[in-house]
């Protein structure tokens, strides 16, 4: 029977640099070169730094653009697409992009799925956007804001039928009903695409590159807010 545990916090510094472990640095530092090598490789650029916040962020205007063009490319159709953001974890910067830049931004193990909605449901997911705080969607979503409510949504350049179904590409985290988003449990169909929210970004930019284009990204019309 354990009768008490005692524990304390070590802070993990560049002192113990000086005393690395010869064979545990000879075991690790292959590996290492390898994912220096993997991570430092440019894939793109940024024309401009896309910035996380804001009532427009442009990194999730960026990232969900990309997300339906992407799914749209597997042969899918896709009204829309929703990122969190608290999803994208830092800013990308203005300049070269290598995959560590996006290991970075796309931080956590998060799954592209495409889930079918009643347009009832997607009238509760956009309430709850308007009630709560913004989230990324796409620019094909054209939605007015006005004293923290619902005042217009269009989808695909017309207004929201509430008898419609939907198809929208978005993150398994949020679509078991995460960071807000019950609407997304209410799925009637649920697809799992089978890739990574980063992977599918590597693959989008790097065949951006290789048409040579960069990254790029201004605020628009998706979304007005009237106060």
């Amino acid at each position: 029977m354990i009768k008490s545990v005692n524990g304390y916090l070590v802070e993990m510094n560049s002192r113990f640099d000086s005393h690395a472990d010869p064979e545990m640095l000879s075991l690790v530092q292959p590996y290492k070169n390898g994912l220096d090598t993997k991570m430092n490789e440019v894939i793109g650029e940024a024309a401009q730094t896309l910035m996380k916040f804001g009532t427009q962020s442009l990194l999730a205007n960026f990232t969900t653009d990309a997300m339906q063009e992407y799914v749209t490319g597997l042969g899918k159709t896709v009204d829309f697409a929703v990122i969190n953001n608290g999803g994208l974890r830092t800013t990308l910067n203005k300049g070269p992009i290598t995959v560590g830049n996006l290991y970075e931004i796309y931080a956590f193990e998060n799954r592209l799925v495409l889930l079918e909605l009643s347009g009832k449901s997607v009238k509760q997911l956009f309430d709850g956007f308007a009630e709560r705080k913004i989230e990324g969607f796409s620019k094909n979503v054209k939605l007015v804001i006005k004293n923290k409510k619902v005042e217009s949504l269009t989808i695909g350049g017309k207004p929201l039928d509430e008898n419609a179904t939907y198809k929208v590409v978005t993150v398994d985290y949020l679509a078991e009903g995460n960071s807000g988003m019950e609407a997304f449990t209410q799925a009637t169909q649920y697809t799992d695409l089978d890739i990574l929210l980063r992977d599918a970004m590597i693959e989008y930019i790097k065949k951006l590159t290789t048409e040579n284009k960069i990254i790029y990204a201004e605020p628009d019309d998706r979304l007005e807010i009237e106060e």
